[in-house]
């Protein structure tokens, strides 16, 4: 026969933090959870139940896959797992009811380590060393971390933050839809962006995530779905997917939908689909200041010669496209 042909790079709409009926706080079965993504045109999902990586067949063992069932099925679902510890008096301190959450997403890890896993750093009230024993558990499950709402009940910093990428973290959620207050930061915390770009301006290697963190899927609840997505360049394949999502080949979103995004001949090069309706504002950011507004649907900023640049669209409706970084 013929070799087989490579597939093509193309943008494809994924979220990856996605909870199903093993988390405990869902109760939709994975069918459930699968078919409203599909039904609403996403290429990918991660199924990122509470401290478990589930099966979505008993009968199908995907020990050492990052996806839970063949990819040609429709809807790629990788695995996952969010790591989840919620202690109390943690340092940095947080809000001042001391409420601390320690929660990370690992997107395709290779093991599946039966039933709920116990991972967590009881002995330490450093935040520190409760994202390292995540990060531990990472070495043994396998996977790309994510850090999920940073800004819950505050206690992220920049060091922190900085700390976790040297340490090979690259994901970090700016708008996880289901805490958007936190997002905004107050008088008294940084935003998520602002976080970032803190992060970003120390050098560090972060991708932002945009998310719906995804509970409920009926048109009420908490967490409800939708809310947010990233859409990566990559070919339709599961270890594709997470490439892309490791390097940065991929845009966030809560509305907007480009056709660009990147570098390109030392630029950074934003466009908007063709095809998608509304007025649109493209935000340029370089080393953490907003360095140009353009009324426009497309932008392009030399990329400096120092630091980076990013950009933010924002459609006339309030959503969002988050571009990310680009450096020389």
């Amino acid at each position: 026969p013929p070799p087989a042909r490579a597939l093509p790079e193309v943008w494809l709409k994924g979220s990856t933090h996605v909870h199903a009926r093993a988390s405990g706080d869902s109760t939709e079965p994975p069918a459930h959870v699968i078919a409203w993504y599909e039904q609403r045109g996403y290429d990918f999902i991660a199924l990122t139940d509470h401290n478990r990586v589930s099966e979505l067949d008993p009968a199908n063992d995907t020990r050492g896959q990052v996806a839970l069932r063949d990819p040609r099925a429709g809807l790629i679902v990788l695995s996952g797992i969010e790591l989840t510890h919620n202690p109390e008096g943690c340092q940095p301190a947080g809000d001042p009811e001391g409420r601390c959450r320690i929660h990370v997403n690992l997107l395709g890890p290779t093991a599946r380590p039966p039933g709920r896993l116990e991972w967590a750093e009881r002995r330490s009230s450093a935040r520190l060393d409760m994202y390292g024993a995540a990060l531990t558990a990472q070495a043994s499950l396998g996977g790309i971390a994510q850090i999920n709402h940073p800004q819950w009940y505050w206690g992220m910093t920049s060091d922190l933050l900085v700390e976790l990428a040297q340490r090979g973290v690259r994901l970090v959620e700016i708008a996880n839809s289901a805490f958007a207050t936190w997002n905004a930061g107050d008088a008294s915390h940084p935003s998520t962006e602002a976080l970032w770009d803190a992060a970003l301006t120390r050098g560090a290697t972060l991708w932002g995530i945009a998310s719906d963190d995804a509970h409920h899927y009926q048109g009420n609840g908490k967490y409800p779905a939708g809310g947010g997505w990233v859409v990566v360049r990559a070919r339709r394949e599961p270890a594709a997917i997470l490439e892309a999502l490791s390097t940065g080949r991929f845009y966030a979103s809560n509305g907007v939908v480009l056709a660009q995004a990147g570098a390109v001949d030392g630029h950074l090069v934003v466009t908007v689909d063709p095809a998608a309706t509304g007025r649109y504002t493209i935000t340029m950011i370089e080393n953490g200041r907003k360095v140009a507004t353009l009324r426009s649907r497309s932008a392009r900023r030399r990329i400096p010669a120092a630091g980076y640049v990013r950009a933010v669209v924002t459609r006339d409706d309030g959503t969002h496209a988050w571009v990310q970084p680009v450096r020389q």
